[in-house]
């Protein structure tokens, strides 16, 4: 088998996302939100075994990033990055912090009527 399959000119290497999470397509840990905080939970020094996609989400956590934003720089889909965050999460290497919930639709009319009144 030639390399020729695997490598395109314009893009370079081409893996499927799939092979990355190994078919998983659900976290190891609880559901992820979109709009999740991912931090980086201790040191720099992570066990050894972790794929390479894994060791870049943990560098690109070290400040607090939305999962979003992992997925974008990743340049990656969104539920592989799910997985691949849930992973991390599971071995207690990154701390996910979920968004606040959504205000009370009741809340939320009596702004817009507030707003109006304006």
């Amino acid at each position: 088998m030639s390399d020729e399959r695997w490598l395109d000119e314009d893009a370079g290497p081409i893996v499927p996302a799939y092979l990355l999470t190994r078919g998983r397509t659900v976290p190891a840990s609880e559901a992820i939100d979109l709009i999740a905080v991912i931090i980086t939970a201790g040191g720099l020094t992570p066990p050894m075994g972790l794929g390479p996609e894994h060791l870049i989400i943990m560098q690109k956590c070290t400040k607090p990033t939305r999962l979003v934003d992992v997925a974008a720089e990743l340049n990656l889909p969104i539920g592989v990055v799910r997985v691949l965050v849930g992973d991390l999460h599971a071995q207690q290497l990154v701390q996910v912090e979920l968004p606040p919930p959504a205000p009370d639709a009741k809340v939320l009319l009596e702004v817009i009527s507030g707003l109006k009144a304006l």
